[in-house]
């Protein structure tokens, strides 16, 4: 062997440690003992099971998960999840939220649930520490799927057993919003797997349920979103600016042969008619509520009302709105007249804690977006994800929400994990989201 060569393999060999070495799981992982890992790992998959649908069995795990955290302490707390932007802006929002609820409302139980409202904000940087550390983060994402494909199955069960439907419809809007999700970010898994065709016919299922089986707008508009940012992902650069037009268009024609869709078109068309009691529809009230939440907007955008305190001023507002016109009053004996919940988060930022709430809000959800770069393969999730809680937030206060928030959330702290995990010198993917 010749003195080239035989230079050459030492650094051949170095090139391959250091490519092993990027891909490996952080430091923390590798500390863990294997009984506390395969128990985190199990209750992260069972919290990724029941995050659709219960929240009892995300309370309990999460439960479950915040003591194995204190057995693990010294792996969470060098994985350091503050340091991550996204992260560190969400406890900056929670912070102010808590500072701005006990100011305006005072050590209080109605102070406390109305930071509790936010407590998701917490619940991400547990999560993205627990990600990091263990060695089978997959397991969480699997059994999101399990559950979210057993809750689609309820729901087109319920099509036929009435008893089931009338309990599944009041979750129609977190329904409709998780499984969108999931449809999106197992279809962007599928992307980059070498059998990918299990997870496209999984993901498929799942957009079909919200077209055809999920009563909920919310859904339906988030659906049309995520199949917009699909079409762009999946189809050749030259044709993708017709694709995002063409085939949400196509989603939207099929979905018109949907009862579930044309039941949310005519309860949209109808707007604001009261009816021969003087209720409105469900349209009818969320124009209302807008109405009514830009009027407090004008009085509370600079320094916020407090987020305890939103009830109590939007009644105010009602009444500053209704009580004087004859045809109206009989609005104020509705209970929206009285809620806590604007549907709308920018609102509800914006209302309850003033400008600085809504740009700390706005950061923290626009972080995602910029946060994993050209080269990472989990960025076209991370935005997908990030634009669909954005358009959802029009709608409701999906921070606000628990279902919504904690779906979210989690999803985003595991995609974040992701990143963390991705080669720097992974080569550019050219099919992503803004390439």
């Amino acid at each position: 062997m010749s003195g080239p060569q035989m230079l050459e393999t030492p650094v051949r060999l170095a090139a391959h440690v250091r490519q092993r070495a990027s891909v490996v799981p952080p430091a923390p992982a590798l500390a863990l003992a294997r009984p506390l890992d395969m128990l985190l790992c199990g209750a992260l998959a069972g919290l990724g099971f029941v995050l659709l649908f219960s929240v009892a069995g995300v309370s309990l795990m999460l439960a479950v998960l915040a003591l194995l955290a204190l057995a693990a302490a010294p792996a969470v707390w060098r994985s350091a999840p503050w340091r991550e932007p996204v992260i560190a802006v969400g406890l900056i929002l929670l912070a102010y939220i808590a500072v701005h609820t006990i100011w305006t409302s005072g050590f209080t139980s109605a102070a406390w649930q109305g930071i509790n409202r936010y407590h998701e904000l917490m619940m991400a940087p547990v999560l993205l520490a627990l990600f990091r550390i263990v060695s089978g983060k997959r397991l969480f994402f699997q059994g999101l799927i399990c559950g979210a494909l057993a809750y689609a199955a309820a729901h087109w069960t319920g099509t036929f057993w009435p008893q089931l439907a009338r309990y599944l419809e009041p979750r129609h809007i977190s329904a409709g919003f998780g499984l969108a999700l999931c449809a999106y970010v197992l279809l962007e898994q599928a992307r980059h797997s070498p059998r990918p065709w299990p997870s496209r016919i999984a993901a498929l299922f799942l957009a079909v349920t919200v077209l055809f089986a999920v009563g909920g707008r919310t859904g339906h508009l988030v659906l049309l979103l995520l199949v917009a940012c699909a079409a762009w992902l999946h189809s050749p650069r030259r044709w993708r600016w017709a694709m995002v037009v063409v085939v949400p268009l196509a989603v939207l024609v099929m979905g018109l042969g949907s009862n579930a869709v044309q039941k949310r078109m005519a309860d949209t068309l109808s707007g604001s008619q009261q009816g021969l009691d003087g209720t409105l529809s469900s349209t009818g009230i969320r124009i209302e509520l807008l109405r009514t939440g830009l009027d407090l907007v004008g009085i509370h955008f600079l320094a916020g009302a407090g987020f305890a305190r939103y009830a109590q001023v939007h009644e105010q507002s009602a009444l500053a709105r209704y009580g004087s016109d004859p045809e109206r009053r009989v609005l104020l004996k509705a209970q929206w007249s009285r809620t806590t919940n604007p549907h709308n988060e920018y609102l509800m930022q914006l209302v309850g804690g003033g400008v600085a709430a809504l740009a700390l809000f706005l950061a923290w959800l626009t972080l995602p977006m910029l946060r994993a770069g050209r080269r990472s393969s989990v960025r076209a999730s991370l935005v997908g994800i990030a634009l669909a809680f954005a358009l959802g937030c029009l709608f409701n206060s999906l921070l606000m929400d628990f279902v919504e928030g904690h779906v979210y959330v989690a999803l985003l702290a595991w995609l974040l994990a992701q990143a963390g995990d991705a080669p720097a010198n992974a080569p550019a993917n050219a099919s992503t989201i803004g390439a």
